[in-house]
């Protein structure tokens, strides 16, 4: 009886083996069978599926066939009485020469589990002599080719995946979940860590961190035991002592039998040195707007006032910076007092209109709000409001600071919201990753880089394809083909390029290394492509903003200086006693031109702050 199992997979519906059995029964066969009738009867058969005796080798025993070359052969049919060795010395035997041919036993009958252990030991299916017709034989000789076929795929992808891993660009490791121990590591975390696969497997993750990160990395990690886990920015060791930063990715495993993280460890140490300095230049800008405190009431990207009893708007300053956030000029929703409220989004107003009318009673207020810009975009506001006292002690104006968070509260939602696996991470990071073969042909590439070539060139990149199509221009392709030729010599870098993309300049960095095989054998190249022009438009905006610091601090320093010690002076001359005292009429006149000079430099201060960020 035919096991249950194999009956099963020979009823699949898979369309795909069906629509191949035409080209599938023009395979060489080879047939291992002594006996004369039975070979008779199963020659009927094969002749009803079309096979020639060109396509059909027999021979009498094992030894005989051995001498036949594989390559010839892609199915073999083995009598189970012919086969002298027994059924499983028979199959290793075969499986050694004939390395990735399918076979197929033949035997009288089904008895003591027969099928079960011919299955088991490695052959793709197992037949009863008399039992089975010309359609059933074609059938199982489809299959048994399509299955080994399957495995040889697989086998494939299994050692593709490990090739991807240990050649990849970013340092990445296996760890046990328990003990944290590594088990294995990529050649680039060798490189970047210094240590050997020797070295790194007689030791733990704690091993690479300072001292004093490694409780508190423990806690997380104990906390975080997640599929996917975005463990964020870490300090990690080199062998040589060397502290620098990483941004941890992880994601569960199996390894060997054992519950395990892969993990991804991405150099940050530049993002995460220039973060520090940019809060360090922060602080410093902090410091020098407390200094202005005593001089300027708040700057920031519209002030505006509004009358306290009817919360009419007075003024915006500077004029253009509020047009610019709202759409609308203040001189236009002076002529309309309703044109701001109608604006904000229906579920603030409450919100927005409550909020001006606590200032205007308790002091103080802050509010975030949605308001419709005249562009059509709907933009979120945050404003800070202040009170100020008039004659009598009454309410006068409410005075507010609004400036634009949309994008911080969209990259706020987007963070929240964000949790990825592994492979999504791969294949969803803006980065382009793609790996090529010695061809040039594609072996890998992720969604990014096919919607960059799509927009490009309107067509969707795929493996086999020839990395340089019609995409790029003459002098695009020679330099890229000799990065190429770079990497496939042996060579690891990294290219700097500036390329015009949808009319504006882009600044990427791109990295190439090659893949080895095995037998340390190049036979392609893994690249991956970064878009870096934010990093270099905010360095160049940082170098400007410090200039123009510079100069603030300068008329801090030595401007505001003299007119305040000339008023400091003049106060203290001034005679308090005699109010009509003939020397108080010059002091007072002296006291306006130091006050001018003081007003003038104060709008000079303003003007460069309101231009802080041109």
């Amino acid at each position: 009886m035919v096991n249950n199992f194999i009956k099963l997979f020979r009823t699949g519906k898979n369309k795909n083996i069906a629509e191949k059995k035409s080209e599938l029964m023009k395979k060489t066969l080879l047939v291992i069978l002594a006996d004369e009738k039975k070979y008779a009867v199963l020659s009927s058969n094969l002749t009803e599926l079309k096979y020639s005796t060109n396509t059909i080798y027999r021979s009498i025993s094992v030894d005989e066939s051995l001498s036949i070359l594989p390559d010839n052969i892609s199915i073999i049919l083995a009598d189970a009485s012919s086969l002298k060795l027994g059924v499983s010395n028979a199959l290793e035997t075969l499986q050694k020469h004939f390395t990735d041919t399918p076979i197929i036993i033949l035997s009288d009958n089904d008895e003591n589990g027969a099928s079960v252990s011919a299955i088991r030991e490695g052959a793709q299916d197992f037949l009863v002599n008399g039992s089975f017709n010309s359609h059933q034989l074609e059938n199982a000789i489809s299959f048994a080719i399509e299955r080994k076929n399957s495995i040889a795929k697989n086998k494939y992808t299994i050692k593709e995946y490990k090739r991807q891993f240990e050649n990849g660009p970013i340092p990445m490791w296996v760890i046990d979940s328990k003990t944290l121990k590594f088990l294995a590591v990529n050649n680039i975390a060798v490189e970047k860590y210094g240590y050997s696969k020797e070295e790194f497997s007689k030791m733990t993750i704690k091993d690479i961190r300072p001292k004093a990160d490694v409780e508190s990395m423990i806690k997380k990690f104990n906390e975080k035991r997640t599929a996917y886990y975005d463990a964020g920015n870490w300090r990690h060791l080199k062998r040589n002592g060397e502290e620098f930063y990483v941004h941890v990715y992880s994601h569960t495993t199996e390894y060997n039998g054992i519950e395990a993280r892969l993990t991804f460890a991405i150099d940050v140490n530049e993002q995460v040195l220039m973060e520090k300095n940019n809060t360090v230049l922060a602080g410093r800008i902090k410091e020098q707007h407390e200094q202005l405190d005593s001089l300027l009431f708040s700057i920031g990207y519209a002030i505006w006032s509004r009358r306290a009893d009817t919360l009419d708007i007075i003024y915006a300053y500077p004029n253009n910076a509020f047009y610019k956030l709202f759409g609308y000029t203040a001189d236009e929703m002076k002529m309309d007092k309703k044109l701001f409220f109608n604006n904000v989004h229906p579920d603030d107003r409450k919100i927005v209109y409550d909020s001006l009318k606590d200032a205007a009673t308790n002091g103080t207020s802050e509010i975030v709000f949605r308001f419709a810009h005249l562009d059509g975009s709907i933009k979120t506001f945050k404003s800070q409001i202040n009170l100020k006292i008039g004659v009598g002690n009454q309410p006068d104006t409410i005075t507010g600071v609004t400036f634009d968070i949309t994008k911080e509260k969209q990259l706020t939602e987007t963070i929240r919201n964000t949790e990825l696996n592994l492979l999504a991470t791969i294949n969803n990071t803006k980065d382009q990753i793609w790996s090529i073969n010695t061809k040039l042909e594609i072996v890998f590439c992720n969604k990014s880089y096919q919607d960059f070539i799509y927009e490009l060139a309107g067509v969707i990149p795929k493996s086999g394809d020839y990395v340089l199509g019609e995409w790029g221009s003459e002098s695009f392709f020679n330099t890229r083909k000799k990065d190429y030729e770079r990497a496939l010599a042996g060579e690891s870098f990294t290219t700097f390029v500036e390329e015009f993309y949808d009319g504006s300049l882009l600044h990427k960095e791109i990295s190439s290394n090659p893949i080895y095989d095995d037998e340390v054998n190049i036979v392609g190249v893994i690249c991956i492509a970064r878009d870096i022009s934010e990093q270099k438009n905010q360095f160049v905006q940082i170098q400007r903003q410090n200039e123009k610091l510079r100069e603030i601090a300068w008329i801090q320093s030595h401007k505001v200086r003299g007119p305040v010690a000339s008023i400091l002076g003049l106060a203290s001359l001034f005679n308090y006693d005699v109010q009509e005292h003939e020397n108080n009429i010059e002091i007072i006149e002296k006291l306006k031109i130091a006050a001018d000079n003081l007003d003038v430099i104060i709008k000079e201060v303003v003007d460069k702050t309101n231009n802080l960020n041109n």
